[in-house]
């Protein structure tokens, strides 16, 4: 069967690839759409995600649905046919962070698609995945599986939502309007924020993200009287910094009230310097968040339920066979939020 595999940095191939065994507790699944991630992008790009280094041949893919094709003799409760939306996280409910319920701090997480531990832990971006029934949420009839292939980025955004606190009736600014961002955005609304701001350097990311309910839209890098506004009126609550840019995190701290809350969402380089002082004179509190605890199944009932609108979201759509240009689209911000493929 045909995978999408990473061998290096630039080295990516469709190729055949041995079918999987069945555990008892598994499903075999033919694939439906999967998104490119980031994370796909860096490791295609560079051979790696921070610490985690692709050092054998890896499948890459951590977004998708499918429907099942066969099932391990210890699943009972799906049967062929069944669509289902994959979550890729799998942690290791021994360790004290797995007993505390924060799961996504797993010492021993497995995350599919993932270079962090060695043998790497491959992903879903092949023919007939074979996934574990637990990590599989089954989808009613008529579901848009493009739309849900979405739910993981969304679990995302809803964790990053409740990490900035009650939202409900507040301003909320979101930095960097990528595929987070303008799920953080769409997640914020549906928290009840009665405002949302969106940060960006390009205008085409800021206009498609202003079709998801953005109420107001900065180009931080061409309008800096609105950035000077922003800054002035010190209403914004809370903000979910998802650029990874050391000046949008000056422009959270400056920019929230005092005794705001400043998410970061994005990957922080470690060499930029921060001169971020008004953390102490607004008491300020930042918090980190990192993938999701139990927002996956939020995330997969707001989309089958259409509380949530995430078609905008979705911008291209390619086979498999053209997975160069798909790359090549989701890595272009200008152009692109979310990519999908299917086989």
């Amino acid at each position: 069967m045909r995978a999408c595999v990473l061998h290096a940095a630039g080295d990516l191939r469709i190729e055949d690839w041995p079918e999987a065994g069945l555990a008892p507790d598994e499903v075999r699944l033919t694939f439906g759409h999967g998104g490119i991630c980031g994370s796909d992008l860096h490791y295609f790009a560079h051979g790696r995600v921070g610490d985690s280094i692709v050092r054998d041949p890896m499948i890459l893919g951590h977004e998708f649905t499918g429907t099942v094709l066969e099932t391990g003799p210890a699943v009972t409760d799906v049967t062929p046919g069944d669509v289902v939306v994959v979550n890729p996280s799998r942690p290791c409910g021994d360790c004290a962070y797995c007993r505390d319920g924060r799961v996504n701090l797993c010492l021993n997480m497995r995350y599919m698609g993932s270079a962090a531990k060695r043998p790497h832990e491959h992903g879903g971006f092949v023919e007939r995945p074979v996934v574990r029934r637990a990590n599989c949420v089954v989808l009613p009839p008529g579901t848009d599986t493009r739309l849900a292939a979405v739910a993981e980025p969304y679990a995302i955004a809803l964790h990053a939502l409740s990490r900035a606190g009650d939202v409900t009736g507040q301003t909320v600014l979101v930095t960097g309007a990528g595929t987070i961002g303008a799920l953080c955005a769409v997640a914020a609304r549906r928290r009840g924020a009665a405002r949302v701001i969106a940060t960006d350097v390009e205008d085409a990311t800021l206009a498609r993200v202003k079709t998801l309910g953005v109420d107001r839209c900065i180009n931080v890098a061409t309008d800096p009287e609105s950035v000077a506004s922003l800054i002035a009126e010190q209403s914004v609550a809370a903000v979910l910094e998802c650029s990874g840019a050391a000046r949008a995190l000056e422009l959270a701290v400056q920019a929230v009230r005092p005794a705001g809350r400043i998410v970061q969402v994005g990957f922080l380089p470690i060499d930029q310097g921060l001169s971020i002082n008004a953390l102490l004179t607004k008491e300020l509190a930042i918090v980190g968040s990192y993938r999701f605890v139990d927002e996956f199944e939020t995330a997969v009932s707001d989309i089958v339920d259409r509380r949530v609108d995430l078609s905008g979201v979705v911008t291209a759509v390619h086979g498999i066979n053209a997975l160069d240009l798909a790359f090549a689209e989701a890595a272009d911000r200008r152009r692109s939020l979310k990519v999908l493929v299917h086989f």
